[in-house]
């Protein structure tokens, strides 16, 4: 009887250890690796001098800096977001050596297809971002890559994210 109250106490001390032990919310709370990943809300302050910040930390984690405009309801961005999540080999590779900015187009307020200084008419949509976060003009939105899968969408970003 005694060796059945000691297994019992052991298995609930470790379930109790296990539980209380700090653990990640979500997923996206774990950093992926090789690039970041920051989400900017419009209570965090002033789009450019944010996008200056961000653009700086970037840079002296020797990543690019990049805006995307997403939005939950978004099938691509959905897409892209799980595929980072089930850290998919080929997405991981792509994104190397970014600093993903993500900007909820719905949150920022997507005004006649304008959010401040950035015009699209789709998304997602990627800017690259200069060492002070101003739009370098290289441009690109998930059109180029059709099918939602990460075969089709990992080429595509790995050409926008590291050519020269």
């Amino acid at each position: 009887m005694n060796k059945k109250i000691m297994l019992l106490l052991v298995g609930i001390s470790l379930m109790a250890c296990n539980l209380l032990s700090p653990q990640p919310s979500d997923p996206e709370d774990l950093a992926p690796i090789g690039f970041t990943i920051v989400r900017l809300h419009p209570d965090d302050g002033d789009l450019q001098v944010l996008l200056s910040n961000e653009a700086k930390k970037a840079i002296a984690l020797g990543q690019m800096p990049v805006v995307e405009f997403d939005a939950p309801w978004c099938p691509p961005c959905r897409a892209i977001d799980a595929a980072i999540k089930a850290k998919n080999e080929l997405i991981l590779n792509a994104y190397h050596e970014t600093y993903i900015i993500k900007l909820d187009v719905d949150q920022w307020g997507w005004d006649k297809e304008k959010v401040q200084d950035f015009y699209f008419d789709c998304i997602p949509l990627y800017f690259k971002l200069d060492s002070h976060g101003a739009q370098t003009g290289d441009v690109i939105n998930g059109r180029p890559w059709g099918e939602d899968t990460p075969e089709n969408i990992a080429p595509v970003m790995d050409d926008f994210f590291h050519r020269p």
